[in-house]
């Protein structure tokens, strides 16, 4: 029997003897009140007997309020209109009221409001059916405002044949209530969870008779009753009627005996219906102290979940198949990295057998030491959820290893927690022992390359070194006096000399566009003056040859356009030279068209066109590859082979495409396609005629210091010098230079690079990182190898421009002109200490200040404000930097702002900044340097009132 059915049986058994306890106390009062009618109808007998019977009444009646009292429930009498006359202690107990305070009081001053109405119709009908004894169940109100269930008995008491009152027995059920409703609510759960269970559920009691069962059990075996119309019921019937779904009975009952016998625990008994379902069958014997209270059966249908196993089951033996095919090996493992399940691909790779690899930790067994970080990296991943894949060996079983490319991805159970890890390993050994192989192969053509450059280097070294000799010698020699045969001859070797230069430019020009160092260079220029300027230079080479040369410009290109002019200008000049080389007699054009613009950008078609030899139509193809020549056979081959090379790889850097056209015996045909942005700004023609001579007036005077081993350079460079009339030092090697930088100051050193003893980079760190006079010297490179990565090495060492040999007098002229500064040192000298005198005592250079901006307040009220809001701030740093001990970035910070101060007039602070530093280079102590910064930040502080007003002044007189 259910704990539920017992339940409801005590209750009803409670419910009996309280009944019995109401109408026995209801009899005691009835034998009352009749007694009391006797002694009223005794009155007119004798006294002695009426104080007899009043003694043996009183008597009487006080033993019955003894029992009143001592009964824990409310006996109350209540007149037919509904007041009380009597009231027992009890209800004190019960509902907090005193008796005085009840009696005389009308049944709906303890009742619950929303009660009154059905409690008077209650005891109307009682009064109206003369029924003599009725129970009711009401909410009463308690003295404190609780809600307190009543249960009481009434009767009705007649006299006379008439009803002259009510007695009422009340007791407090608030407990019993409660509990029913607890009962209530538990079974409404249990009777909706039973309904809801996608689980047939069926319980027996000790007997074997069914007690409960839900509607699920019914609908699985097909049932024709209800759920209750099989209580009292076995199971064994109920199976009975599920004949026609379970087809044979028999078997089905001997289960059902083989369970109830052994009387343990069983989950997921599989049974299979006529109709192809599945089910399965859960039983629980319900013990308690050893003692068997009954069986619970579940049965749920598992039909789709079997055939998903078995899809899965399926799906899972067909990719083990194709994984096994495709030579991937896949092992299972928990989150312990412990192996679970392997399959037979990945057997085969390392040589185990499948028993020998379950249970066994992949890690412990398979990986070697210098991979396990990687592996436990990759553990941690799983165990975040991460898929991943990566590179390692494994350990095979005969201790060879093999590379493998692992593909890791987690495993989740069915409630979504994390259980272990797959893993697909896929055997990269063959492809490992490749990639070393071209690695080596890599390595050696690298090796290859790397002499290549440096065959380069050294070969461009030694051709240019005597080839800057031919050219400067040439020079010189025409400067002199010559009969016109020796002109003649100087002429040709001259040509000579520059032929020979640009086939070198050309390998090197190569060099440098295959390693992806030449950099664009966009600013605004005028296009059609560089198309003329180009035509200019090749009418002056053609000036004695039938050939002219034209330029056609679209009138749609107005004002300038933004790009690199200096490479279009290379891809002009390879190409008009090549038309000029290979055209006798005709012309060539230089066209540039608009193929599209807009609002921002134009696209232009350039072609060069010529009516030379042409090219033949089998040769097209390979025009543009590197030292290949098209000439025909009568024609000498001219160039390397690299000018058109060099030309598509310079027009592509751009964006842009070339292509050709050509008939022999007609001409030929380039056009190259680029696209340039529209430009607003003004571009101020440059106009830097070459002179037929350079006279020392035009020269700035300055000190020079040379390194060069070379004695033909040396003579070079020393003729040039010496008709400038400039004064120079000559070393002939890097420590050589070193100790003549350290014995005076020079305005400007020219350093090679490739010396004997010292080169030329050593010889400029030692001059930047030792104290000498020299320490802010200019720098220029003077090199022989034009490689790539020359420039870069320069800057390093702490030169500050590069000058390629060979060179000419006027480039050479263009870098004194860069670097020397205003005047000789002497007159600068008088310029420092004419400047130190026109300072004035507030610290500002007003003299500098009325050179720089003269009456142009605005500009330099632009400046001033520049200064207060940039350099100020940069300024505050300096002692930062120096505390935390970052010197090289302190030089920096130093040399980069020292020129703006002489443009707010603190001449003063850049002679100090200056000197800053030099102690940084002379590595003098950190204390000092730390005290030079504070005494800069002191200073500037002090001037930065006066630059303000100086501001506010200017500010005033622009207005």
């Amino acid at each position: 029997m259910s704990e539920l059915e017992l339940t409801k049986r005590r209750l009803e058994r409670e419910k009996a003897a309280r009944r019995q306890a109401e109408a026995i106390l209801e009899d005691k009062a009835r034998q009352l009140y009749h007694a009391n009618e006797a002694l009223q109808r005794l009155n007119g007998s004798l006294e002695t007997e009426i104080q007899r019977k009043l003694i043996e009444l009183d008597l009487s009646e006080q033993r019955y309020r003894q029992l009143i009292d001592s009964v824990d429930d409310i006996i109350y009498k209540m007149s037919l209109e509904g007041l009380f006359t009597y009231v027992s202690p009890a209800i004190e107990n019960v509902l907090g009221y005193r008796q005085e305070t009840v009696v005389g009081r009308h049944f709906t001053h303890l009742v619950q409001p929303e009660c009154w109405q059905e409690m008077a119709h209650f005891y109307q009908q009682m009064v109206r059916e003369r029924t003599l004894s009725t129970y009711y169940e009401f909410a009463a109100k308690s003295r404190d405002g609780r809600r307190v269930w009543i249960g009481q008995t009434v009767r009705l008491i007649e006299a006379d044949g008439q009803i002259v009152e009510m007695v009422g027995v009340a007791r407090d059920i608030t407990a019993r209530r409660n509990a029913e409703q607890a009962l209530q609510t538990t079974e409404i759960r249990f009777s909706t969870l039973l309904s809801n269970l996608h689980a047939g559920v069926l319980v027996e009691d000790e007997e074997g008779e069914i007690i409960l069962a839900n509607q699920q059990y019914c609908t699985i075996f097909d049932l024709p009753v209800q759920p209750d119309q099989l209580r009292g019921q076995s199971h064994r019937q109920s199976a009975g009627l599920a004949q026609h779904v379970l087809g044979e009975v028999a078997a089905f009952n001997a289960r059902l005996d083989e369970l109830l016998r052994d009387r343990k625990l069983v989950e997921a008994d599989e049974i299979r219906l006529r109709n192809g379902r599945i089910l399965e069958r859960d039983y629980v014997p319900i013990v308690l102290a050893g003692r068997k209270l009954g069986t619970l059966w579940m049965y749920r249908d598992v039909t789709g979940k079997f055939h998903a196993r078995e899809l899965i089951r399926r799906s899972e033996e067909k990719y083990r198949g194709i994984m096994n095919k495709m030579d991937l090996g896949l092992i299972e493992v928990d989150r312990t990295d412990v192996i679970l399940r392997v399959y037979e691909r990945f057997c085969a790779m390392l040589g185990y057998a499948e028993d020998e690899l379950i249970g066994r930790n992949i890690n412990d067994m398979l990986v070697p030491p210098e991979f396990q970080p990687l592996v436990d990296e990759q553990l941690q991943s799983r165990q975040q959820g991460l898929s991943g894949s990566y590179e390692l060996q494994l350990i095979r079983k005969d201790g060879s290893r093999i590379w493998v490319l692992v593909s890791g991805v987690p495993i989740y159970d069915e409630r979504g927690d994390l259980v272990g890890s797959m893993g697909i390993h896929y055997d990269l050994t063959q492809r490992k022992e490749l990639e070393l192989e071209l690695a080596a192969a890599r390595q050696v053509a690298e090796d290859a390359r790397m002499a290549e450059k440096q065959f380069l280097a050294n070969m461009s070294h030694e051709i240019r070194t005597p080839l800057n000799a031919i050219i400067g010698m040439s020079h010189l020699l025409l400067d002199t006096p010559l009969s016109p045969r020796q002109h003649e001859y100087i002429d040709s070797l001259k040509t000579s000399a520059d032929f020979l230069h640009r086939l070198i430019s050309d390998l090197l020009d190569m060099t440098k566009i295959e390693a992806g160092r030449i950099e664009m260079n966009l600013r605004p220029f005028d296009l059609s003056t560089l198309l003329y300027s180009t035509q200019k230079v090749f009418e002056m080479k053609l000036t004695d040859r039938p050939v002219t040369i034209d330029v056609l410009l679209d009138t749609r290109i107005r004002g300038n356009v933004v790009g690199d002019d200096l490479i279009l200008n290379q891809i002009l000049l390879n190409l008009i030279g090549n038309a000029e080389k290979f055209t006798e007699e005709g012309s060539i054009q230089i066209i540039a068209r608009v193929r599209r613009e807009d609002e921002h950008e134009y696209v232009i078609d350039f072609t060069v066109s010529d009516t030379g030899i042409g090219i033949p139509a089998e040769k097209l193809d390979s025009i543009f590859q590197k030292f290949r020549q098209v000439n025909p056979s009568a024609h000498k081959p001219k160039g390397t082979g690299l000018g058109l090379a060099i030309t598509k790889e310079l027009v592509e850097l751009q964006g842009g495409t070339i292509s050709v056209r050509s008939q022999v015996g007609v001409g030929s045909q380039f056009m190259f396609t680029l696209s340039f942005l529209k430009s607003r700004d003004m571009v101020v023609p440059v106009n830097n005629p070459v002179p037929v001579a350079v006279s020392p007036a035009d020269i700035p005077q300055c000190r020079v210091l040379i390194a060069e081993d070379n004695p033909l350079n040396q003579k070079y460079i020393s003729n040039l010098l010496a008709k400038w009339m400039i004064p120079f030092g000559m070393a002939s090697d890097g420590a050589e230079l070193v100790e003549l930088a350290r014995q005076q100051v020079y305005d400007l050193i020219l350093m090679d690079v490739q010396m004997p003893v010292m080169n030329g980079y050593e010889a400029a760190e030692a001059i930047r990182k030792t104290p000498n006079p020299n320490l802010f010297t200019p720098i220029v490179a003077l090199t022989a190898s034009a490689m790539l990565d020359q420039r870069e090495m320069a800057t390093q060492a702490g030169m500050n421009d590069f000058l390629a040999k060979p060179f000419e007098p006027m480039q050479l002229i263009d870098v004194l002109r860069r670097y020397a500064p205003v005047g000789n040192p002497r007159e600068r000298s008088a310029d420092a200490a004419e400047q130190a005198v026109s300072t004035a005592p507030d610290g500002l250079n007003y003299q500098r200040l009325d050179e720089l901006y003269g009456d142009d307040a605005a500009y330099a009220s632009e400046m001033f404000a520049a200064f207060l809001s940039d350099v100020v701030p940069d300024v505050a740093n300096l002692p930062t930097l120096c505390r935390v001990e970052r010197l090289p970035e302190l030089a920096q910070l130093a040399h980069k702002i020292r020129p703006t101060f002489p443009m707010v007039g603190l001449t003063g602070l850049e002679t100090e900044l200056e000197q800053l530093e030099q102690a940084i280079y002379g590595k003098q102590p950190l204390d000092q340097i730390e005290q030079r910064c504070a005494g800069l930040v002191q200073e500037l502080n002090r001037m930065v009132p006066l630059l303000q007003a100086e501001l506010q002044k200017r500010l005033h007189l622009s207005t």
